[in-house]
C-alpha cells in the first residue's frame, strides 16, 4: 500500500481546524475599511485546497471492507475534508460576497410612515421571516447591492416587518398591504398612499428592483412588468416557453445539481441497460418523474393564486434534505448497502422492471430536491403562473422548464451505454464513490446552512478572515 504524502496531509488537517478557529471566534470581529465586500477568490481558493488536502488522504483504491482500519480512518477524514472544501467551494460561488455597508431597517411602522411624512419620502417595507430563504437571498443581492442601497439611505425610509411577530401592528400591516407570500415589498406614498403597482411579491433582479424604486418615487401605480411578461407581449408564448426551457438547461447546471448526474444514471441502471433505445426510455422515465414534480407545483400555484414553495423554505425540509445527503454520503462511502431489499426487488421486477419504476420514483425525488437550490428561477415562474391563474398554463410551463432541467439527464443517460466496455467494478470505481462520498457531505451542509444561520455567519467570517488582508 502506497504510504500517504504527510505534508499534504497534515497542512489540510492544520488547513480546517484553522478556519474552524477563526469561525467560532466571536471576537473575531472582521470588516472592510473601505465598505467594499470581500473577493471571491479566496474562499473559492481555500475550498480548493481542502478538497485537494481531502483527496491526499483517501486511499481512493480499494473497496471499503478490504481497508484497514488506519486506512478507514483517513478515508473517512479525507472525505469530511474534502465535503468541507466542496462546501466552501459552492458557498463561494453562490453567495453574495461579505462586506462593506449594510442597509440601516427600521422596525415600527408608526414611526417609519411619521419619518417618511416628515422627510416627503416614499415609505418600503419589507415582510420577511426566519423561515424565508428567498428573503435572504433578496437583501443580499438586492438591497445590499452598492448601487441600490445608496439609493435607499438617500430617497425613502426602509422598514423590515417580522411576518410571523403576530402583534396587532404587523397584522394590519399584512392586511394592508395584502401579503400573500414572501418575500413580499410593499410602496406607500408620502401622503399614505397604498403604491401596490410599485409593489411586487417574490425576487427581482437589480434593475428590474430600481424600475420599481423609481415608479414609487414618482408616485405612479403602474405596474411594471417581469420578463415573462415582457417576453409574451413582445415575441408571444412560444418565446416564453423556449425563455422557460432555457432557464430549465441552465439551471440543471447549478451546483447542486449537475454534479449527480453521472451517479444518478448509474443509479437506475441507464449505464447497464442492454441498448440504447432502453438506455433511451429509462432516461426519459426518470425525466418523466420531475416534469410531474414541476407541472404539479405548476398547477398548484396557479390554484392557489400565490407563489407556492413556503414549504420548501421551512428550515425542517432543509434540514430533511441535508440528512438525505448525509445518508447518501454514508451509503456511498460503504457504511450501509443502498440496494433496494431483494423482495422489494422482485416486485419491481414481476411489475414491468424495477429500472423503470426506480427511475420514475428518482424523478420525483430529484425534482423535490432540486426545488429549493433553483428556488429562485421557479419561484420567478410560480409568481408568473400564480398571476395568471390559468391552469393549463401553469401546467405546461412547469412542464417546460422541468423538461429543460432533465434534458441533459436525458443526453447522457441515453449515450451512457456507449461506455458498456468499462469494467462494472474495481479500483477505480471505489475512489470515485470517495469523492462522491464528499460532494454529498459538501451538499449535505450546503442545504443546512439555509436552515442553520450559524453556519452562514461562520462562513462569512471565514470569508473575511481570509480576504482581510486585502481589504485594509
Amino acid at each position: 500500500m502506497c504510504s500517504k504524502p504527510k505534508a499534504m496531509t497534515w497542512s489540510g488537517v492544520v488547513a480546517l481546524i484553522s478556519l474552524m478557529v477563526v469561525a467560532t471566534t466571536p471576537s473575531l470581529a472582521w470588516a472592510s475599511s473601505s465598505g467594499e465586500p470581500a473577493p471571491r477568490w479566496p474562499m473559492l481558493l481555500a475550498g480548493v485546497v481542502l478538497v485537494a488536502g481531502g483527496l491526499a488522504l483517501m486511499t481512493l483504491r480499494g473497496a471499503w471492507f478490504e481497508l484497514s482500519s488506519r486506512a478507514k480512518l483517513w478515508r473517512v477524514v479525507g472525505v469530511l475534508l474534502a465535503g468541507v472544501g466542496f462546501y466552501g467551494v459552492l458557498f463561494g460561488a453562490t453567495e453574495p460576497p461579505p462586506g462593506g455597508e449594510r442597509v440601516v431597517w427600521m422596525s415600527s411602522y408608526t414611526e417609519a410612515r411619521e419619518l417618511a411624512q416628515e422627510r416627503g419620502v416614499p415609505l418600503m417595507i419589507d415582510f420577511t421571516a426566519d423561515w424565508c430563504l428567498a428573503c435572504g437571498e433578496l437583501e443580499r443581492e438586492v438591497f445590499e447591492h452598492p448601487s441600490v442601497r445608496q439609493r435607499l439611505e438617500q430617497e425613502i425610509v426602509a422598514l423590515k416587518i417580522d411576518y410571523d411577530a403576530g402583534d396587532a401592528e404587523t397584522i394590519a400591516a399584512i392586511e394592508r398591504f395584502e401579503v400573500s407570500g414572501l418575500p413580499r415589498v410593499a410602496f406607500e406614498g408620502a401622503d399614505g398612499t397604498y403604491l401596490r403597482g410599485a409593489s411586487f411579491e417574490g425576487k427581482l433582479s437589480v434593475d428590474e428592483f430600481l424600475a420599481r424604486l423609481d415608479a414609487a418615487l414618482e408616485g405612479q401605480d403602474a405596474q411594471s412588468e417581469g420578463w415573462l411578461q415582457s417576453t409574451l407581449d413582445e415575441r408571444g408564448l412560444w418565446a416564453v416557453f423556449l425563455l422557460v426551457f432555457g432557464a430549465g438547461i441552465l439551471s440543471s447546471f447549478a451546483p447542486c445539481v449537475y454534479p449527480l448526474i453521472p451517479i444518478t444514471i448509474g443509479v437506475f441502471g441507464a449505464r447497464q441497460a442492454a441498448s440504447r433505445r432502453e438506455a433511451f426510455l429509462l432516461s426519459l422515465t426518470y425525466v418523466s418523474g420531475i416534469v410531474l414534480t414541476y407541472s404539479a407545483l405548476g398547477v398548484i400555484a396557479a390554484s392557489l393564486g400565490t407563489v407556492f414553495g413556503g414549504f420548501l423554505q421551512h428550515p425542517m425540509v432543509q434540514l430533511g434534505i441535508a440528512g438525505l445527503f448525509v445518508a447518501l454520503g454514508l451509503g456511498t462511502l460503504g457504511a450501509w448497502d443502498m440496494r433496494l431489499p431483494g423482495g422489494l426487488q422482485t416486485r419491481l421486477g414481476q411489475a414491468g422492471g424495477a429500472g423503470f419504476a426506480g427511475a420514475f420514483v428518482m424523478g420525483l425525488v430529484a425534482g423535490a430536491i432540486a426545488a429549493p437550490c433553483i428556488g429562485p428561477v421557479v419561484a420567478g415562474i410560480l409568481v408568473y403562473v400564480a398571476q395568471q391563474g390559468d391552469l393549463v398554463l401553469g401546467w405546461s410551463l412547469l412542464s417546460a422548464f422541468a423538461l429543460g432541467l432533465g434534458l441533459l439527464f436525458l443526453v447522457l443517460g441515453t449515450f451512457s451505454g456507449l461506455i458498456q466496455k468499462l469494467p462494472r467494478a474495481g479500483g477505480w470505481m471505489e475512489g470515485s464513490k470517495a469523492v462522491f462520498s464528499a460532494v454529498f457531505f459538501g451538499l449535505a451542509i450546503f442545504y443546512a446552512r439555509l436552515a442553520l444561520p450559524v453556519l452562514v455567519i461562520a462562513s462569512e467570517r471565514v470569508w473575511l478572515a481570509l480576504a482581510s488582508p486585502l481589504l485594509h
